[in-house]
């Protein structure tokens, strides 16, 4: 059995880390299209190009650790329990991301 490398273990924070991106997008994108005066159409339009970015970025951060889940004999089982944590943290940043900025684009968008 080979030991689990000690630089896995950021992965367990790398699908919250673009939730963070991706909530510090929204809120610049919005307050700059808010003090400049954009239309509301082109506010919603770059919300929602940041937001389908970021899913896309989880979703391809999911797809590439869902293929490479420990199935060889010689996989530590604290490998396999990190993979499966890991697949599970990108899962709940996708949700998370969807469910809290998501809204913003049903929102009025400058007052």
């Amino acid at each position: 059995m080979r030991p689990v490398p000690d630089r896995r273990l950021w992965l367990l924070v790398l699908g919250f880390s673009v939730w963070g991106s991706a909530l510090g997008f929204v809120y610049v994108l919005h307050s700059v299209g808010c003090a400049f005066a954009w239309p509301a159409n082109a506010i919603r339009l770059g919300l929602g190009l940041v937001l389908f970015v970021h899913l896309a970025l989880v979703g391809l951060l999911w797809r590439s650790y869902a293929g490479t889940y420990p199935g060889a004999p010689a996989v530590d089982p604290t490998d396999s329990f990190l993979n499966w944590v890991i697949l599970w943290t990108l899962i709940a940043a996708f949700v998370t991301i969807v469910f809290t900025l998501g809204p913003t684009l049903l929102l009025t968008t400058c007052t």
